[in-house]
């Protein structure tokens, strides 16, 4: 009778109740568990302390000093050990049984044999949970780094280019360009220097925002208070009008 992997993939099976990718994929999560455990736990203990000396200057004592932990790291690290020991246990592993056994010690003890595992009726369960967990405790290692807008693209209509804080170049994503980020903002005022777009203060800088340029409406009023800028008789000023100013205050 032909099996079929759990995780309903499609894919045959052979002694095992997940095919041949699947279990791969649990073995390789499982080994980024026992590796970046370790630095998890690094993190949830970084601010760790044992008390710091009050203004009476007797230092508290440990029952009542605050443990200043990372409690998201902390809680993470908590539950990939419950797991992987859960895991052990169902292996029948020895060091499952002691309390000081570790999360890397558990799960090379699962590597050696996760047949009890990838065997059992529950197995979609287990291959969901730890490669779940797998995901959680690298992102909480590596996290993905911020990105930020640079501003519209250049080089198409709607287009946002987006890049890492301190990066260079960023990329757009409608149309993919590589942009760098000096060129984004030195390109949408020339498109600006070119627009008959009128509108009050509050409407322009509403324009500047979509094109990625911060400019509150309190300093358009400013400079028209200031005679820098020149509105019609409506209060209407031309979005062209501002553009040297922009690159006045740029410089």
């Amino acid at each position: 009778m032909t099996r079929y992997c759990a995780n309903r993939d499609g894919n045959h099976t052979g002694e095992l109740n997940v095919c041949a990718p699947c279990a791969r994929r649990f073995r390789e999560a499982l080994a980024s568990i026992m590796v970046d455990t370790p630095a998890l736990l690094l993190i949830a203990n970084r601010q760790a302390g044992t008390g710091e000396n009050d203004h009476t200057g007797i230092r508290g004592r440990s029952a009542h000093a605050p443990l200043l932990l990372h409690e998201q790291a902390w809680e993470l690290h908590c539950r990939a050990e419950q797991l992987v020991r859960l895991a052990a246990l169902q292996c029948g592993c020895p060091p499952a049984v002691r309390r000081t056994a570790g999360i890397p010690e558990l799960a090379r003890g699962i590597l050696k044999d996760d047949r009890p595992l990838l065997a059992a009726p529950d197995a979609r369960l287990w291959w969901r949970d730890v490669v779940d967990m797998a995901g959680k405790v690298n992102r909480a290692v590596d996290p993905p780094q911020t990105r930020v807008a640079f501003g519209a693209c250049p080089f198409c209509t709607n287009g946002v280019v987006w890049g890492e804080p301190r990066a260079h170049m960023g990329a757009c994503r409608s149309c993919g360009a590589e942009v760098n980020r000096t060129y984004v903002p030195d390109r949408l005022l020339d498109r600006l220097a070119k627009s008959d777009r009128k509108g009050t203060p509050k409407q322009l800088s509403d324009q500047c925002a979509k094109a990625g340029i911060r400019l509150p409406a309190a300093t358009i009023r400013t400079w028209i208070h200031q005679k820098r800028l020149t509105p019609d008789p409506h209060g209407y000023v031309t979005l062209r009008d501002i553009v040297p100013l922009l690159r006045d205050r740029a410089r």
